[in-house]
This record gives C-alpha cells, sequence and structure tokens, in this order.
C-alpha cells in the first residue's frame, strides 16, 4: 500500500510588480491571470519534451468577473455591473 501522497501540488511561485495603473482590481486579475499563464507555457513544453504529457493547466482566480471575461463567460455590459 502507498502512503505517499500524490506530488500534485504548486510548482511555481511568481510575484511582480505590475508596470501599469489599473483600475480595477478585475483589471488587476486579469494581468495576473496572464503573467501566471505566461509562466506556465515553458513549464508544460518543457515537461512534454520530457515525455510527460500535459493535460489542460487549470489557472483560477476569486475574482467572479476576472474569470468570467477570461472564459469569455461575460458579456460586454456584465462586466461594466461588476467591477
Amino acid at each position: 500500500m502507498n502512503r505517499h501522497p500524490p506530488l500534485n501540488g504548486a510548482v511555481s511561485i511568481f510575484s511582480s510588480v505590475l508596470c501599469k495603473v489599473v483600475s480595477s482590481t478585475t483589471e488587476a486579475k486579469l494581468a495576473a491571470l496572464f503573467h501566471n499563464g505566461k509562466e506556465a507555457c515553458p513549464m508544460r513544453i518543457a515537461l512534454e519534451e520530457l515525455g510527460h504529457p500535459q493535460p489542460p493547466t487549470p489557472i483560477v482566480t476569486d475574482n467572479q468577473t476576472a474569470s468570467g471575461i477570461a472564459n469569455n463567460d461575460m458579456r460586454q455590459n456584465d462586466q461594466k455591473q461588476s467591477t
């Protein structure tokens, strides 16, 4: 019986200061989602080249509006009301 937990935790932590001023938390969260996605791409490519096929990488946020914009689940009118 294998008693070790699965190894599927966070493998990278990224922090930076945005170079632009944003006018809402939604814009800040979208910028963070973009930067996290940029960080994930080289890791996914490297793992695939090493023979480890990668399923889609989930990138999550606690901001419902940012999530709706990123997933194309939100109409333009909804964005202005939620921010």
